[in-house]
């Protein structure tokens, strides 16, 4: 399997040309390291120099700064290093939608319904470019919109609208925009949940050539006796062999109750299936069908099923469980949202303007990205250098208050590999280390970052530094 080597610093994603002038390119690089630093931070707290704070804030209302213009040049490096990888190599490229609650914003116009109608705020649904191995690489597509009041209701009369007037267009509007960013044909595999079960996306995908794996979400006609998805599945035979997967936490959302995260055992069975196109769509797909079921759940909890819908041919069991891995992978963006409110307290941001909201979001959402690699690529490569992911600044000063407080010999050397500095940088945000305990998370990581930042700051005083 191989690993994607795929870092880039601020300076980077920012590149020449990428916005109107080098003044803006440097400010957006200097922001968004201040961001990295202190995540969730407001701007008076993530600068200590006020004149550098109120520069923030006059970069963010700069009409030539926006949402579209803040992510351009960072999606297209993403892209670039994507084409550049070696033949042989899938990427994920993981979609979702999110609701962001600025209801405490009650001046800020330009704001629409989200999920509860009394609430007011704007849809996120960006696009993720995830290694098979798990690890997020950068975002290659994202759309940003607020739902108008007309609109409410309108689900009833869906049916009768073409697909270029509906919300769903979102779907294939990610698919577009990722592909035409790479600009290399059947490296990325586009994986959706079940809201992305959407026939004029497979459609113009079959079409276009492009590779999907999305769950299933509705049991929709096929081709042969008995004539349905999931009937015409359960008559595949089951492979007898099973294997455990680790389930992740999920918060209560739309109705659904919270999960806990959880060990479990799943098996699997697969065929190929031919799609039937509902009314108002035309021509039959050929897909493959890999269904996900778990072995004795336990009692009082919604078992594991997923029936996966793939364009990639699945013609061994091998290859099943491949499909299984890949989707799996698609937690990475439910991950990113978690990362992007709790993290980066997006919902808690304090503007006046849409305008000036959506250009503090685009660079929360690349720093956003940024923590949640940092994790996954501590536990795909720990012994790879600390200096990947910290300055030498703070990895002395990690490792010499880890000294200090006998987390680690006196005597050990001055730099750390990956997996150790992050081991270090939890247990300043609380994280154990016990035998018992799993590897940390990235609150817990993100909290021992804003530790560590303020414990730099400080080393900085000491050494007559300017901070």
């Amino acid at each position: 399997m191989y690993a994607v080597p795929m870092t880039f610093s601020w300076e980077e994603l920012f590149s020449e040309g990428s916005l109107p002038d080098k003044r803006l390119r440097h400010r957006a690089a200097k922001i968004g390291e201040a961001c990295s630093e202190r995540p969730g931070a407001a701007m008076t707290e993530a600068f200590d120099d006020w004149r550098d704070t109120r520069t923030a804030y006059n970069f963010f209302a700069n009409r030539r700064v926006s949402f579209s213009a803040l992510l351009d040049s960072p999606m297209t490096v993403v892209g670039r290093a994507v084409r550049a990888l070696p033949d042989g190599v899938t990427i994920l490229n993981v979609q979702d939608t999110t609701e962001l609650n600025l209801s405490h914003l009650h001046t800020m116009t330009g704001l629409g319904e989200i999920g509860n109608p009394k609430d007011r705020g704007l849809f996120l649904h960006p696009s993720l470019a995830v290694s098979t191995e798990g690890v997020p690489l950068g975002v290659l597509s994202a759309q940003l919109w607020a739902r108008q009041p007309e609109a409410h209701g309108k689900a009833r009369k869906r049916k009768r609208r073409a697909f270029e007037g509906k919300e769903s267009l979102k779907w294939w509007t990610a698919i577009e925009q990722a592909e035409q960013r790479v600009g290399r044909p059947q490296i990325l595999v586009h994986v959706g949940d079940r809201e992305n079960d959407v026939y004029e996306v497979f459609s113009r995908a079959h079409k276009a050539g492009y590779r999907l794996l999305v769950r299933a979400g509705q049991d929709r006609k096929v081709e042969g006796e008995p004539g349905r998805l999931w009937a015409q599945v359960a008559c595949f035979p089951s492979c007898h062999k099973a294997k455990p997967i680790s389930v992740p936490a999920r918060p209560a959302k739309e109705g659904k109750p919270a999960r806990a995260a959880r060990e479990t055992s799943v098996t699997v069975r697969y065929g190929a299936i031919t799609l039937h196109p509902p009314a108002g769509c035309q021509g039959s797909i050929r897909m493959w069908a890999v269904e996900v079921i778990e072995v004795d759940p336990p009692a009082g909890v919604e078992p594991i099923e997923w029936l996966l819908l793939s364009t990639d041919p699945v013609s061994s069991e091998e290859e099943a469980w491949e499909r299984v891995h890949w989707y799996r992978g698609r937690w990475r963006i439910e991950e990113l949202f978690q990362v992007l409110k709790t993290g980066c307290r997006v919902e808690a941001r304090q503007f006046e303007s849409r305008e000036t909201y959506e250009a503090s979001l685009a660079i929360a959402l690349l720093t956003a990205v940024r923590i949640l690699a940092l994790v996954k690529r501590a536990r795909l490569s720990p012994e790879a250098q600390a200096t990947v992911a910290l300055s030498d600044e703070e990895q002395h000063v990690l490792v010499e208050h880890a000294k200090r407080k006998r987390a680690i010999h006196p005597g050990a050397p001055a730099s750390l590999q990956l997996d150790d500095a992050v081991t270090l940088i939890a247990k300043l945000g609380g994280y154990k280390a016990r035998s018992c305990d799993g590897p940390p998370g990235w609150l817990t990581l993100w909290r021992g970052m804003r530790r560590l930042e303020a414990m730099v700051d400080g080393y900085r005083l000491a050494m007559g530094a300017t901070i």
